[in-house]
């Protein structure tokens, strides 16, 4: 498919996020439209394609959007109502329902189908849309809410100051990777030590205009019935990035976003620099119900950094909980062995003490 127009581009943002107004801010968004709905390489066609323009995605967005208990082969069945059996066709159809997913909600519905079985990263196993499954049930299986700890949460969120993106990275070594997918969002990787970040902040404001007038505890099926994600789940990732990571009034953490938007590689959102609000007010006893378990690893991770050099890691890693009767029975054993030790040297000490007296004496008995 060809890139899109400017014309069908404003048609997206108005139809998709009521932000015409608004269109020039979507640039990143763009980037990751194009990357999706064009071909990277130029190929030949056999089979017919799902997508043949940019209104088929619109179409297939906003289709979703009034039917979202739908489950996929449902849905699926609804906009390619032919029978066709061809696999190239249904890998067509199945693709330009993922697209049109992602470009909607931000959130990569086959994930799941790209790893082994067993993959997870830091707790967090990718999911996909099966399916005989609804998309409200493919949703809440994306954003769970099941906080482990909620006064550890709290905690990190009252000493929120210490999770500023400089500090993360100069007291924790943590490194930052963008993503796409807003189910990735404050994911940790204890293995490279990165912490994944949301980058569509654009985004992220145009749903949260949509869904201003909706109590902060609105549902995530009434959410999608607007073509928007539950205003909670917004407002938590826009805060965590423009009130956590990335405060204004932090000198160095503007110069650390300024400079990962400069970064062409990285690609994040100039948006995020634009510092408006949230489109609603943020309540007094305002809590973390879907990234609170991550915040907090986060809040645990620069409270009690890891050591940067291998012989620490070492012992900190053998120092851990599930060593500790080990390293206490080896303590034990260490403090027998020293004790007897000790006493083996008192006794030759003894023994030595002993044999200068009796030198000693021995010359003066002769004489």
């Amino acid at each position: 498919m060809r890139i899109a127009t400017t014309a069908e581009r404003r048609s997206i943002v108005k139809d998709l996020f009521g932000a015409e107004e608004k269109f020039h801010s979507f640039n990143t968004y763009f980037k990751t439209y194009d990357a999706l709905v064009t071909p990277q390489y130029a190929t030949v066609q056999i089979h017919p394609p799902a997508l043949n323009s940019h209104d088929d995605i619109r179409r297939l967005a906003l289709k979703l959007r009034t039917n979202p208990q739908s489950t996929r082969e449902e849905f699926k069945k609804e906009v390619f109502p032919q029978n066709l059996t061809d696999p190239g066709t249904i890998i067509n159809q199945e693709r330009a329902i993922n697209v049109a997913v992602q470009l909607m909600l931000m959130i990569d519905c086959s994930d799941k189908d790209r790893h082994f079985e067993s993959y997870e990263v830091g707790g967090f196993r990718p999911v996909s849309w099966d399916g005989s499954e609804r998309f409200t049930d493919f949703i809440r299986k994306s954003f769970p809410t099941n906080v482990h700890n909620q006064e550890q949460v709290r905690t990190a969120l009252k000493e929120k100051n210490a999770l500023k993106c400089w500090k993360l990275k100069k007291r924790a070594h943590i490194k930052f990777l963008l993503t796409d997918n807003l189910a990735e969002h404050l994911l940790y990787d204890p293995q490279d030590n990165v912490v994944r970040i949301f980058r569509q902040t654009a985004f992220l404001k145009a749903h949260l205009r949509l869904s201003a007038s909706m109590p902060i505890n609105y549902g995530i099926t009434e959410s999608l019935e607007m073509g928007t994600l539950p205003p909670q789940l917004l407002l938590e990732t826009l805060h965590s990035l423009q009130c956590i990571l990335f405060p204004p009034v932090d000198e160095k953490a503007s110069r650390f976003l300024e400079n990962i938007v400069q970064d062409a590689e990285l690609g994040f959102d100039p948006d995020c620099l634009l510092y408006e609000g949230y489109s609603r007010p943020v309540p007094e006893d305002f809590e973390y119900r879907y990234w609170g378990n991550r915040l907090a690893k986060l809040h645990h991770l620069v409270t009690n950094p890891r050591p940067s050099h291998r012989i620490g890691q070492w012992i900190q890693r053998h120092a851990s909980e599930r060593n500790a009767l080990f390293v206490a029975m080896l303590s034990l054993v260490l403090s027998a062995f020293f004790g007897f030790l000790s006493v083996v040297i008192g006794l030759f000490q003894a023994w030595v003490a002993y044999q200068s007296w009796k030198s000693q004496v021995n010359p003066l008995s002769v004489s």
